[in-house]
């Protein structure tokens, strides 16, 4: 099954969620045994990124996976906070027990300006 194509937008300043349900071929999809992750970047190739929060996701039959980020997140780095602009992201699901892992969803991610800070 190929990605999922969709483009978000982010508030600078706000937390983002976003709660995705996985379904394949119209069935919803049992995540029992998955995690799941997710990279925010500048560019395709950038080494920097922002990486979303799943902490919240139920990885059992209702295929529920929940996309977080907080109004504070920083890059790997610990010092660059997301500024305004746009970048790319994708999510993968994964195993830890066979190391399998799909690309489920990607797109464009817009970070708007955050004017009261």
């Amino acid at each position: 099954m190929s990605a999922g194509n969709y483009d978000i937008t982010i508030d600078q300043g706000s937390d983002f969620k976003l709660t995705l349900v996985i379904k394949d071929g119209g069935a919803v999809r049992d995540l029992d045994g998955h995690l799941a992750r997710g990279h925010l970047r500048e560019s395709k190739d950038s080494s920097r990124y922002w990486a979303f929060d799943f902490s919240d996701s139920s990885y059992d039959s209702s295929g529920t996976l929940v996309m977080k980020m907080a109004n504070d997140v920083v890059a790997d780095d610990a010092s660059t906070v997301l500024s305004e602009g746009n970048y790319f992201y994708d999510v993968e699901i994964y195993t830890a027990s066979d190391a399998t892992v799909e690309r489920i969803l990607q797109g464009k991610a817009k970070v708007t300006r955050e004017v009261t800070r």
